[in-house]
């Protein structure tokens, strides 16, 4: 979330710790020399960076590769080349493969901001105090981001992250997110 967004600031970015953080899916080979394409989770992000060692998870195992380069192929993918996959056959052995981080290697976000899986798992409750349920997921839609709130009946809202609907974002020790349900919203 962007500071200049018109959401309430974050007043803590503490979070459940988190062991691994899923960045994005090998969608196969690019080229012949076993460069990778990738699907990042988030197209925006410039956290991948040569030098890096990231985990890849497929097939019940998981290798860590070290990154030698990363460039954008356009409709937010992104080709990357690993130091040991050096050809076409050990690129296509990854497809599928899930990119995995450590979070604690994370950049600390700025101001007002936060990692979606540091939002997982808060209770959502309405301005005059009606429990909606936590934070099962958050994904981005092409106008805002979107939370998927689902209750103890396993009833879902998708509840839209903007200024007009969120009124407070706790992620310290109450891990609480407050919202003024625009009309509709909750029929």
């Amino acid at each position: 979330m962007a500071p200049d967004d018109g959401l309430p600031p974050a007043n803590s970015l503490g979070a459940a710790p988190v062991a691994s953080l899923r960045i994005g899916v090998i969608a196969g080979a690019h080229g012949l020399k076993g460069a990778l394409r990738v699907r990042p989770d988030n197209p925006d992000s410039t956290m991948l960076t040569p030098g890096m060692t990231i985990a890849v998870e497929r097939a019940g195992r998981r290798e860590e590769h070290r990154i030698v380069h990363v460039t954008p192929i356009g409709h937010g993918r992104l080709r990357l080349g690993f130091a040991d996959i050096t050809d076409v056959n050990a690129a296509e052995a990854l497809k599928g493969g899930v990119l995995m981080i450590d979070p604690a290697g994370l950049p600390p976000p700025g101001p007002g901001e936060f990692y979606f899986f540091q939002a997982i798992g808060c209770e959502v409750i309405t301005i005059d105090g009606r429990r909606l349920g936590k934070i099962e997921e958050i994904f981005r839609t092409g106008a805002n981001d979107v939370m998927v709130v689902r209750d103890d009946n396993e009833h879902e809202v998708l509840v839209p992250v903007i200024a007009d609907v969120i009124r407070s974002i706790d992620l310290g020790e109450a891990r609480r997110v407050t919202i003024d349900p625009i009309p509709g919203l909750l029929d």
